[in-house]
């Protein structure tokens, strides 16, 4: 192989490096359990950051990203992961008793606020939507909140890392009478 081959071979290897260590920060961030609690995930700087710009009902928001990772586009709807509040906008159905109350906090909390979003095994869920866990500014677990406060359910049909923590909010909230136990 002469000079010149090794040289732009070298090169080559080069570019290809750079290239995947830039490409490597622009997948969406993921969290891991690494038995760490959810109220005390710590690695906020690589979540990506959006605006909630709307509040469709509880557990679902729109928000604008600045800068989208990989598959992610500029303006996601996002259906917060490990969570289920009652239902307020499906036409098929009355709204659900403490609907509107959930639905309420979340737009009190959420809407216009910058949030960091950090995604489990599952990106996206089968309408689309993206799944995520959505954190506050204080470092606090929007979606843990809900359960936490008694307006929301432990969606615990799929799996997700955070499960045990979740089920536990929930149980918490029921034994407390919070929310929707509150009689």
């Amino acid at each position: 192989m002469s000079a010149i081959a090794k040289r732009l071979a070298c090169l080559a290897f080069l570019l290809l490096s750079f290239a995947a260590l830039a490409t490597a920060d622009t997948e969406p961030y993921r969290v891991t359990s690494l038995l760490v609690p959810l109220t005390r995930y710590a690695d906020r700087a690589r979540m990506t950051a959006a605006l909630v710009v709307q509040v469709v009902d509880g557990d679902t928001v729109k928000v604008e990203i600045d800068e989208p990772p990989r598959g992610l586009g500029r303006r996601e709807t996002v259906r917060l992961i490990g969570v289920d509040t009652p239902e307020s906008v499906d036409r098929r159905k009355e709204v659900e008793r403490f609907a509107r109350e959930a639905s309420g906090l979340t737009k009190d909390r959420l809407l216009g606020a910058r949030v960091r979003l950090a995604f489990d095994r599952e990106l996206r869920d089968r309408y689309g939507r993206l799944l995520a866990y959505v954190f506050l500014e204080d470092g606090s677990c929007f979606d843990l909140e809900l359960i936490a406060g008694g307006y929301g359910y432990a969606y615990v049909k799929y799996p997700f890392f955070f499960i045990d923590e979740f089920r536990n909010a929930e149980l918490a909230a029921r034994y407390g009478k919070k929310g929707l136990w509150g009689w």
